[in-house]
């Protein structure tokens, strides 16, 4: 934020004093044109992603270009908190299970699923809900009150409306996080190319060889303007190793 305010003052302070200053009344929306178009290309330049091309990713083989690597954010000693942390781990008053589903598709699932759990004192948390093919998956992650648990798990199951999801319920236990060395930092990758086998095992092979511990994964397909199939990645990973902070 404050280098966007430095440049934008580096600009626009001496394009205003030069423009009502020397220009000529004609000439003064023109030269406002221009320096927009400068100020444009300067905040492309620093704000600007990187365009990954069809070389960079050839034969499974991934270089530099493949990932965007952005620092999420850092935890310190004095801080007392770790990256990328779920609830899972930080309420300790809930009782946690997560839903797994498959059926098939139909207007109206992720409204009936979400509003019967929340009927029944849940809360969704992490959720991923996908159209694949003729059928619709589910992966949700639900916080409850312990003494409204059994009953919610136990409807679930029961409700007709529901019954073609083939829901399976799954409880979770809550880590004891002093057995854990808190992360030091978090990493966010994020991989763009053309859709080929061995992508995502080549990332995680790359972040395990780092002594990463992988947090949160997302893949899909996306159609690129060419009608290129593209495969997307996002990852997110924390370190407990201080030798990680610059990878």
């Amino acid at each position: 934020m404050m280098d966007d305010l430095l440049a934008c003052w580096k600009v626009w302070v001496p394009a205003m004093i030069l423009n009502f200053s020397f220009m000529p009344m004609f000439a003064r929306i023109p030269f406002v044109a221009g320096v927009s178009l400068v100020w444009t290309m300067i905040l492309s330049s620093m704000r600007g992603g990187d365009v990954i091309h069809e070389g960079d990713i050839a034969g499974g083989e991934l270089t530099g270009a493949t990932l965007t690597l952005v620092k999420e954010s850092l935890a310190t000693n004095t801080a007392g908190s770790s990256v990328f942390q779920s609830p899972v781990d930080l309420d300790k008053n809930m009782s946690h299970f997560t839903i797994s589903a498959s059926g098939p598709d139909k207007i109206g699932f992720v409204a009936l699923l979400s509003r019967f759990i929340a009927n029944h004192g849940g809360n969704v948390t992490h959720s991923k809900q996908v159209r694949l093919g003729t059928d619709f998956i589910v992966l949700m992650h639900v916080a409850v009150p312990f003494e409204e648990r059994q009953m919610l798990m136990k409807n679930l199951k029961q409700n007709k409306e529901l019954k073609p999801l083939q829901i399976r319920t799954n409880m979770l236990q809550r880590r004891n996080t002093k057995d854990y060395i808190k992360p030091l930092h978090g990493l966010r990758i994020h991989s763009v190319g053309e859709d080929r086998p061995g992508i995502l095992a080549s990332i995680s092979e790359m972040v395990a060889e780092k002594n990463m511990s992988i947090e949160n994964v997302t893949t899909e397909i996306v159609m690129g303007n060419n009608g290129r199939r593209n495969f997307v990645l996002t990852m997110d990973c924390t370190t407990t190793a201080t030798e990680n902070r610059n990878w």
